[in-house]
């Protein structure tokens, strides 16, 4: 027998998670009034929690609350506060990106499961099989991966999938975005995203009307659940919590009729109506949909180019839909039967059928009185039993058994008596239906509690004095610098000789697998002499689809000593399971993507060390959404634990988008360089004239937009060096030309003030210095 696949619909409010139910979802996902990635949707309060967790388990239904931002470090210590009641309520399961958090529950309520959220980025097996081994039970993978890359994850990691099915899809891979946060203070990572994707931009160079390169059209894949059900999905996800309960009831009602039928004649297929489709496409869709990345890498037929804007809803679908399945809570049929003999007590039972067993309770009042007057018969008995409307039932039949005993003047039972036996009786089923929900979930869950039985064991059995990043490093405020080009680490390695102190030099993948002889040969004599440190900077995306990512990192881990490298700047969770697993002793550094915003979150990565010293993350990068505030709390407290060295970024245009998407592909052709060293600049110009340089990574098939402007700390770093709050100060060269390089080397490093003044004059920004994000 198929294990049937979970059905997930959002919900921005109760109405709608009550439409999503009767619809036919099997669980919904809902944000309460803190901690989730969608800020500006009704959400719940605690008490409607609450309150959606009781009624979702007296439906055998399931509740996943989304705390799924980032967590400043002074927001942390709100989280368990904010859990405690949803805890004791035995919520399902928390969808989490911030590490600290997801330490925070995982060690304060293990009752809960955890689910990766698809912020945290994951696009393989080794990330999943890294938050397996924290405590997650389900991960939900990047939107961007194709259906072979998710079943490998759900096959090779042992970790439950949720994927997307429907819905608006970001341009940018989930997590990695920054535009919103850089261009207006509102993060996507804290929920509050503004959508500068879906803006128009012109192409620089290129003449026409201003186009929608960045907006993806809807993902539909309502005609492939088949292929998505085979590859061993365990849970499909709409997206949505922003929409309207008419939306998420509609769209989940197609869904559930689809599913149903596929598992009714695995063998048959389905074979979507045109009416349904149109049901679909009225209930707010794009001007276009697509099926997503399932089948296809990108693509100019997944964007909407000409117009982001939605075909609108129609009013007859509404309507329909709401009349179906917005009219109220579902009412859970029940059978009662009264016993009502003369002179012995009243008996009075509810039956409840679930999952094919009969839930009986019963209740007893006073002895049954003589009737002085009129006689009460059946239809009597039977109203007053028959009042059920605030309560989660609904009577399919009430029997009743009057026996006088041949008195000849009947029976009579006060209506109060049979209200509170009504009441009593209800409330007993209440309890015992969620005592059966609770037996029939530990059931489910064998998987679950093993795979978190598995990790406390682990965990427990580390050495925590070992697992520590930092005790008591001498800070040296050096600087490191990353560079992505030949011209790049040229102007790097002329200004070595000149600068007279260790630098360190991160040196992009891509450049490192194409360095030719004469810069390797420099790259060793640096080396050699000590002048230098070289780290190879591995990708902002790794993956395991057509090409192997994680084969080019084996590569680099293999081959690092050799030329003059000595570790890694991991960039995203890929990496960081793939090298933990293959025992990397090399330096290795998480950038700023990897995100850490509170010492929670650097007390979980502490748990990735590996005892033997096999694995050790020596440093973190401090992430660029933080004010210079925010980082110093967050060094503070890292340093009260003596916890991780970490690098504060000083310079460097900011990544704000990094995307599967290709704007050179979509807006003219492929390079036909996949997989290849290239390296190709498009040019995105914004409403306001800001020309944004988008750079592609033909190896790994991504893009990176970048910031307009550089961020540049030059005025701030006095000040910043005096906190003596942090061990590195890192200057990013990312589209600089080796002229432009050499005045940014300048500047930092020898203080030439022309240079920071030519700096100035070019443009720059302070980012998220002194602008905190909400």
């Amino acid at each position: 027998m198929l294990k049937r696949v979970e059905l997930l619909a959002p919900a921005g409010g109760y109405e709608t998670m009550v439409g999503a139910f009767n619809a036919g979802a099997d669980a919904v996902y809902l944000g309460g009034s803190k901690f989730g990635a969608r800020a500006y949707a009704d959400n719940f309060d605690t008490q409607q929690v609450l309150d959606a967790i009781s009624y979702a388990h007296l439906h055998d239904k399931k509740i996943y609350m989304t705390v799924n931002t980032l967590v400043k470090e002074k927001e942390i210590g709100q989280v368990y506060d904010f859990m405690l009641p949803f805890a004791e309520k035995k919520l399902d399961g928390v969808i989490v990106q911030d590490y600290g958090v997801m330490r925070l529950i995982r060690d304060e309520f293990p009752d809960i499961e955890l689910h990766a959220s698809t912020q945290q980025t994951v696009t393989g097996v080794y990330g999943a099989k890294l938050l397996k081994e924290l405590g997650c039970c389900r991960v939900v993978p990047a939107r961007e991966l194709s259906l072979m890359e998710m079943q490998a994850i759900r096959e090779k990691a042992g970790v439950e999938v949720e994927a997307f099915i429907h819905g608006a899809m970001c341009y940018c891979y989930s997590g990695l975005c920054l535009f919103s946060s850089m261009v207006g203070e509102r993060s996507g990572n804290r929920g509050r995203c503004a959508q500068p994707c879906r803006l128009p931009y012109q192409i620089q160079g290129k003449k026409g009307d201003e186009t929608y390169p960045l907006s993806l059209k809807d993902m539909c894949t309502i005609n492939i659940i088949p292929e998505l059900i085979t590859a061993g999905i365990d849970s499909f996800k709409i997206e949505g919590r922003m929409k309207r309960p008419e939306y998420a009831a509609g769209v989940t009602s197609l869904y559930r009729k689809y599913i149903d039928m596929y598992y009714e004649n695995p063998s048959g297929g389905i074979r979507v109506s045109d009416e349904d489709m149109e049901i679909l496409k009225g209930l707010y869709l794009r001007t276009g949909i697509s099926e997503g990345y399932y089948h296809q890498h990108n693509g100019r037929n997944m964007v909407t180019i000409s117009s982001p804007a939605y075909n609108g809803t129609s009013d007859k679908v509404l309507t329909m839909v709401r009349d179906k399945y917005l009219q109220g809570e579902q009412k859970i049929k029940c059978t009662i039967d009264a016993y009502l003999t003369l002179d012995e007590a009243a008996v009075i039972t509810m039956t409840v059928n679930k999952d094919g067993e009969d839930l009986v309770e019963t209740v007893t009042g006073n002895d049954v009185q003589a009737a002085s007057k009129r006689p009460m018969d059946e239809d009597a008995v039977i109203k007053q039993l028959n009042r059920l409307g605030n309560t989660p039932f609904e009577a399919e039949s009430i029997n009743v058994s009057i026996e006088d005993k041949g008195n000849g003047n009947g029976i009579f039972v006060p209506a109060s008596e049979l209200n509170e036996l009504r009441r009593l009786l209800t409330d007993q089923m209440i309890e015992s239906l969620s005592a059966h929900s609770d037996r029939h979930k530990e059931e489910k869950d064998v998987f679950i509690k093993t795979c978190a039985a598995e990790t406390s064991e682990e965990l427990s059995s580390k050495d925590k004095h070992q697992r520590q990043f930092y005790a008591g490093n001498e800070r040296k405020g050096d600087y490191h610098i990353l560079v992505n080009t030949r011209p790049q680490l040229k102007a790097v390695l002329n200004s070595i000789s000149e600068y007279g102190s260790k630098l360190r030099i991160y040196v992009d993948s891509d450049l490192f697998f194409n360095i030719d002889e004469g810069l390797a040969a420099r790259v060793m004599s640096f080396a050699g002499e000590n002048a230098a440190e070289f780290i190879v900077a591995l990708p902002f995306v790794t993956r395991q689809e057509e090409f192997d990512g994680c084969g080019d990192i084996l590569d680099i881990i293999n081959n690092v000593a050799s030329k003059g490298f000595t570790g890694i700047l991991v960039r995203n969770l890929e990496q960081l399971g793939f090298v933990r697993e293959h025992s990397y002793r090399g330096t290795v550094i998480l950038d700023y993507g990897v995100y850490v915003w509170n010492q929670h979150a650097a007390e979980l990565l502490n748990e990735l060390n590996n005892v033997d010293g096999s694995f050790r993350i020596d440093e973190i990068s401090v992430p660029l959404e933080l004010t210079i505030h925010e980082a110093k709390e967050l060094s503070k407290a890292l340093d009260a634990r003596k916890l991780k060295p970490r690098t504060y970024n000083i310079y460097g245009r900011t990544p704000m988008m990094v995307s599967a998407g290709c704007v050179k592909k979509t807006m003219d052709k492929c390079s036909g360089k996949l997989h290849q060293f290239n390296r190709e600049e498009t040019r995105l110009i914004d409403r306001m004239g800001n020309v944004l340089p988008v750079t592609t990574n033909c190896r790994n098939c991504y893009n990176v937009i970048w910031n307009a402007h550089p961020t540049s700390l030059h005025k701030k770093l006095d000040s910043i060096r005096n906190t003596e709050l942090f061990d590195h100060f890192r200057i990013d060269l990312t589209t600089e030309s080796m002229e432009e390089s050499a005045l940014v080397l300048g500047a930092f490093l020898h203080g030439d003030k022309a240079a920071f003044e030519a700096i100035e004059q070019k443009g720059y920004t302070t980012g998220h210095f002194k602008r905190e994000v909400e």
